[in-house]
This record gives C-alpha cells, sequence and structure tokens, in this order.
C-alpha cells in the first residue's frame, strides 16, 4: 500500500453527513448489532438499536468512524450483548445468523484483487452447484477482497428453544459447511463463517487503510475482470490509489564489511582469475535461450539494481528471475526457454551490451556464475539473494529451460511451482575459464 491515510474529523464528516448508507439489504437492521473504530482511538459498540442510516449517523457525530461494521446475527436484543462465557446474565437469543465468505489476497493491488475475484467466482458457483443456500450479494471489502452473503434455509437449528444449545447448533452447522468449502479448495477466512458473533464491513462506509467504500457489487461484475469495474466503486477523495501489482520485496541481507586500502597510483593490470561460466543456450534446443547476465554497474546499488531489473522483466512478460550478488553487482537468471531473436530484440543494446554482441555472434552467451579463484583464494563469491516475478509468471508465455532451472537450483535459490512445457536437456552448459 502506497502510504498510511490520516483522517481528520472534517473528511470523515463530509463524508457521511451529505449521503445515506443503504441498510435495506438486512432484513430488519434493528436487530443487529453495530459496531465502529472512532477516530479518537477506542471500538464503539452502538448502545441503541439502528433502524436507519439516520440514526446511526447521528451517532457518529460524537466520534467519527474510520471504520464501521455490522453483526452477521441478528439478535432479540441486540444491545450490549453478553460474552459467550457469561453465565452471570441471561443468554442472549439468536434469531438469524448470515452466511458469510470472506476472501482476501494480500496487498491491496489489482493483480491481487483479481486473483480474489476470481477465487470468489470459483466459490459462488461451487456454492450453487453443492449448496441449498441463498446468496444475497457479493460485496468489495474497500480493500484485499470480497464477502459472499447468503442465506440458509434450513432453518432447524433455529427451533430449538434453549438460546445456548440453539447458538451452539447454529455454529456446528456453519462450521461443517465452511470444513466442505475449505476441503474444496477455496481459500475463505476460517474464523468468519463459524463465528456467530463476528462483524462484518457495513457497505456504503469507508475503508479505513485505503479510503474506498465497501460496496455490493452488481451482480454481473464479480464475473468481469476488476479492470473493468473497479473505478466504478466510490471512493473518498483522499483514497490511495490502488497499485497495479505488489510492491517489490527484497529480502535483507547484510554486505561483510570492506577493507579499503590504498593503492599507488602505478597501473596494475588485472589479475589472472579461474572461474565458471554458464551458457545463454538452452541445452537440447536449436534457438532458444534463458536470459543470464549480471546488470549493468550503472543501475546502481543491488536493491536498486534488482528493483529496476524487475520493472523491466515486468513490462517484458518474463518471469520468474533468480538474482544472486558478489557483494558488488548483481547476476540475473531467468530459466525460460526464449526464442533467441526475441530476447535481443526486448533488450536495451547499451545495458547489455555484451550479452547481445555474443548471442547474435555466437548464438549464446557466456556468464559468470562463481566466484573468481585468484591463485589459491577465492574472490567474489556468488551468493542468493532471491526469486522475483512469481506474481506474474503466468503471464509468461515460453516454456522453461531445463537446465537454467537446474542451475538455480544448484546456486540456491530453486525455482518453484514451475508448471507448464518445460524445454532442453537437464545438461547444465557450464564450462571452466581463465580470464583477466
Amino acid at each position: 500500500m502506497s502510504h498510511v491515510l490520516s483522517w481528520s474529523e472534517d473528511e470523515l464528516s463530509s463524508y457521511y453527513f451529505d449521503r445515506e448508507i443503504d441498510l435495506s439489504w438486512l432484513n430488519k437492521s434493528s436487530r443487529h448489532q453495530f459496531r465502529w473504530k472512532s477516530l479518537k482511538g477506542p471500538w464503539i459498540t452502538s448502545d441503541r438499536r439502528i433502524s436507519s442510516s439516520k440514526k446511526l449517523i447521528e451517532l457518529f457525530s460524537n466520534s467519527m468512524p474510520t471504520d464501521v461494521y455490522v453483526s452477521t446475527s441478528s439478535w432479540l436484543n441486540p444491545i450490549n450483548l453478553p460474552r459467550i462465557k457469561d453465565t452471570k446474565r441471561p443468554s442472549p437469543i439468536l434469531l438469524d445468523h448470515l452466511v458469510v465468505f470472506d476472501i482476501d489476497i494480500r496487498p491491496f493491488c489489482i493483480i491481487r484483487l483479481e486473483e480474489a475475484r476470481k477465487a470468489t467466482l470459483n466459490l459462488r458457483n461451487w456454492l450453487i452447484e453443492n449448496t441449498d443456500i441463498k446468496i444475497r450479494h457479493i460485496t468489495f471489502s474497500g480493500s484485499k477482497g470480497f464477502h459472499i452473503i447468503a442465506d440458509d434455509p434450513d432453518r432447524e437449528s433455529f427451533s430449538e428453544p434453549d438460546p445456548v444449545l440453539r447458538e451452539e447448533k447454529v455454529k456446528s452447522q456453519r462450521k461443517q459447511l465452511l470444513n466442505q468449502v475449505i476441503e474444496a479448495g477455496h481459500p475463505v477466512d476460517k474464523v468468519v463463517t463459524a463465528d456467530t458473533r463476528r462483524v462484518i464491513r457495513l457497505p456504503g462506509t469507508i475503508h479505513g487503510k485505503t479510503g474506498w467504500i465497501c460496496t455490493i457489487l452488481n451482480d454481473e461484475w464479480i464475473e468481469l475482470p476488476v479492470n473493468e469495474w473497479i473505478n466504478k466503486i466510490p471512493r473518498h477523495e483522499s483514497a490511495i490509489k490502488i497499485p497495479k501489482r505488489p510492491p517489490i520485496r527484497i529480502p535483507k541481507f547484510s554486505l561483510p564489511k570492506m577493507n579499503l586500502r590504498l593503492t599507488s597510483k602505478k597501473i596494475v593490470s588485472p589479475p589472472q582469475y579461474t572461474s565458471l561460466e554458464l551458457s545463454s543456450h538452452v541445452s537440447g534446443t536449436n534457438d532458444r535461450s534463458a536470459f543470464v547476465s549480471w546488470l549493468p554497474i550503472k543501475w546502481g546499488d543491488i536493491r536498486t539494481s534488482i528493483e529496476k531489473s524487475q520493472e523491466l522483466f515486468r513490462q517484458l512478460n518474463l518471469a520468474p528471475i533468480a538474482y544472486f550478488h558478489d557483494h558488488e553487482r548483481v547476476l540475473a537468471i531467468i530459466p525460460r526457454a526464449i526464442p533467441r531473436d526475441f530476447l535481443l530484440s526486448k533488450l536495451s543494446q547499451k545495458d547489455f551490451k555484451n550479452f547481445i554482441y555474443e548471442t547474435r555472434h555466437m548464438n549464446h552467451s557466456w556468464t559468470r556464475v562463481s566466484g573468481r579463484l585468484i591463485g589459491e583464494n577465492w574472490e567474489g563469491e556468488i551468493e542468493p539473494v532471491t526469486v522475483l516475478g512469481y506474481d506474474f509468471s503466468d503471464e509468461c508465455l515460453h516454456p522453461w529451460s531445463a537446465p537454467h532451472l537446474e542451475i538455480c537450483s544448484r546456486l540456491g535459490l530453486p525455482i518453484r511451482e514451475h508448471q507448464g512445457d518445460v524445454s532442453g536437456s537437464d545438461k547444465v552448459p557450464i564450462r571452466v575459464v581463465v580470464r583477466r
């Protein structure tokens, strides 16, 4: 998320006092409990029955809310509900309980929200095909995902006269349904559905972390890509801009302190060294090449180089990328079998001069993938950093390169989730060379 919103009383009041919150989707809002997180800090639970938007917003005037919630259960008396373990007060009488499924995929961005949309659509279709519950609507939470709101036509549990046993039976019934959903592979919150004391975000209210409005979706929207309707979702004028993709997260790593020695002005030729070099050619193919290259020194330090690399290869839909470093520069390996001419046409001559020159003249390029053996000492040992780009790996249409998957594994960064076609042989094209 790009930044944390800092709300003022005026910003929030100008939103709520200028509009009406639609409570009509609740069969009887006066039987639900309402809670909100106040701008001043504490959580507030309504001490009045809420029968209309006007009455709810009147309560906000004492302390404007950053986030507003409503109970999934309806009660004979929703005011001052005793806790479940409170045996000193009469148990509340549960009248109904909405079936709610919560799907969130972090962080807040178009790519993750699209994943959440697809998961929500799959769950909706599964519920229709495999259960008797009746879906009321699907809600966009205002941030990372969606809520499916439904009714269960099976009222047997509510015929139990004992209020304690009634609530236990309803929870058991919901737990059974939740387990079926989880076993079917749907990525739902494992707590919300079976909790009769749960509250969910109230549609029509601001999501305090994003400024977007929790919104009941039109029925057809959940079947359409997020980018086709997201701009129709209302948001506060102070809302953050939703990022297209997740932020790049590079693991923290420390570099050893280097002992700097003053050198004489006399020009000394570089020492001879021995190292291992990897070919970009995909063994067993005619014209396929992986990307194997050190990133340009001019791109900056290790972290900056990786960030620039991610932006470049995201635009080219080439992923994932394994990153290594030798304490000074970054080595990038993309273990894909990419048509040679296509790859050369997409890379910058000025940034990858050596890779492009060798590949054009020899049909492949050799790149150092080990430290340098100078005399009896190793210098510039290569260490793994991370693998990035899994989030857009599915958009890469090129098959995997078998030898380059193998070398990534040997170097300490095995590539996970390499589903799809694999090209080439497992023989890694590597050699020992002596250079200056």
